[in-house]
């Protein structure tokens, strides 16, 4: 009787348990941040648009300009179709989600100028192994009201870090960032 080979079997076996949970790290890797389609998000104060932007940026319960975000830490912001010339604003309203998504936005290198550190040697600053970028993960929420058609969605980010560390925002992350301007899931 011939022995049974069970190495190819194995390896196969092996190689699915790998790709499945490569795959599930980058699917919704905190899926109770997810708020449905169907779903209400309130904003509970009237927000300004400053000039030459289309969105409104919030970081520990506070609005702050785009200057101030930390890219590190959670933050967020609402999207309209439209530039401000300074007098833009979205008004308190509750929006429906009509759509989710996730995503990323990745941090672009490129060579700068060397720089010395304490006499141990040159370092190019932003210079790297050749390893993937800081990244971002997000989730955007595509929102709607018939009263401010030009109000596009909300989009919250888990903050900016190496990709293996990079998480989309939680549920709670997400409150904690819009405080009490925004309401989640009414």
């Amino acid at each position: 009787m011939k022995p049974l080979n069970l190495a190819a079997p194995l390896l196969l076996a092996a190689a699915a348990l790998g790709l499945g949970a490569c795959a599930s790290l980058d699917g919704w890797q905190s899926a109770h941040a997810r708020i449905p389609v169907g779903t209400t998000i309130t904003l509970n104060q009237d927000l300004s648009i400053p000039s030459g932007h289309a969105r409104v940026f919030m970081q520990d319960g506070r609005v702050i300009p785009k200057s101030a975000v930390n890219i590190y830490y959670p933050h967020c912001n609402f999207e309209v179709s439209t530039v401000s010339d300074g007098s833009g604003r979205i008004e308190a309203e509750r929006f429906l989600v009509t759509g989710t998504r996730q995503g990323y936005v990745e941090v672009v290198r490129g060579p700068a100028a060397p720089v010395q550190v304490a006499a141990v040697g040159l370092v190019m600053a932003g210079e790297d192994a050749g390893g993937p970028p800081p990244m971002s993960r997000l989730v955007h929420y595509r929102l709607h009201a018939e009263r401010q058609p030009d109000v596009r969605g909300l989009t919250c980010h888990g903050g900016m870090a190496e990709e293996w560390e990079a998480a989309y925002p939680t549920l709670d992350e997400m409150r904690q960032v819009l405080g009490g301007i925004v309401s989640l899931g009414d």
